[in-house]
């Protein structure tokens, strides 16, 4: 136990905040799904915000949003200083501000852990999930030059189709398996065919070293990786929140910057799967 909850404290979780309704949540999806009352007050901000702190030291959560949601995000990570806040602003895509966090982890400690939450989906059963994610990170520690995500073989029932899907290889016991394609929210038979052949969920969850992940942003982004590196060293020690604005890269493509997708297949990836999670993601249109 000491040594898990050592690791949780150097650990980093950085929140994806990305979805301006994630406070809405169906009441009567939660009360079928948990019977928990006081699950159904909570938006899936809050429930992302626990999340992460269960993870890792309250002082190692880090969220990354767009300044025009402010005031969904805001209060579930009122816990957050402002230098773990990594915002961006209009024009800018929230992929942006998720990879300076993490070159801004890496740069400090190359060897943290971090996990990449995204806030749009639910679990029945969170202990699961937690589960999941350590072994993961267990798994990695054998293999620190990879990144991991997690992908999901049960979901929480409801029509096929309006989730994405990991097309995968054959599965490696502690190396999970290669990723091979994403298919986005497929026609529901084709997302029965896929599930038939071995296809998971994509939870979007990524598990890593913060070496692994800046190795990748560097190979396949170098320039924007560099001048988000120039915006880091800018005052460093200074308490202020890290904004991330269009206009200050005025020299980078529109296109190129939002190419930045840190996902698999684009972000390399291998793919654990998770059972018994009872995993929802707000694509199901019941939310």
């Amino acid at each position: 136990m000491r040594a898990q909850t050592s690791v949780a404290s150097k650990r980093c979780c950085i929140v994806v905040a990305n979805d301006k309704h994630s406070q809405r949540v169906s009441s009567s999806l939660f009360q079928r799904a948990s019977g928990s009352a006081a699950a159904v007050t909570m938006g899936f901000l809050r429930l992302a915000a626990r999340r992460a702190r269960r993870l890792s030291s309250p002082a190692n959560v880090i969220v990354s949003a767009q300044e025009g949601d402010r005031r969904t995000w805001e209060s579930p990570f009122w816990f957050t200083r402002a230098t773990n806040r990594f915002i961006s602003e209009l024009g800018t895509p929230t992929s942006l501000s998720t990879a300076a966090a993490v070159l801004s982890i890496a740069t400090q400690d190359p060897s943290c852990p971090i996990a990449i939450l995204p806030s749009d989906f639910w679990v029945a059963r969170e202990s699961v999930l937690t589960e999941a994610i350590e072994k993961a990170f267990g798994q990695l520690q054998s293999m620190p030059e990879s990144v991991a995500t997690l992908g999901m073989i049960d979901t929480y029932p409801h029509p096929l189709g309006e989730e994405d899907y990991l097309v995968v290889g054959p599965r490696h016991a502690e190396k999970g398996a290669a990723i091979q394609a994403r298919i986005n929210r497929p026609e529901r038979h084709l997302a029965k065919q896929l599930i038939s052949e071995g296809a998971m969920v994509a939870s979007g969850i990524l598990l890593g070293y913060a070496q692994a992940f800046a190795a990748r942003i560097d190979k396949y982004w170098p320039h924007l990786a560099q001048e988000l590196l120039h915006t880091l060293e800018k005052d460093p020690a200074a308490e202020v929140e890290r904004k991330f604005s269009a206009s200050a890269y005025r020299q980078i493509p529109r296109l190129a910057m939002h190419s930045v997708r840190l996902s698999p297949p684009t972000f390399p990836a291998r793919a654990f799967p998770v059972q018994g999670s009872g995993w929802c993601s707000r694509q199901f249109s019941g939310i």
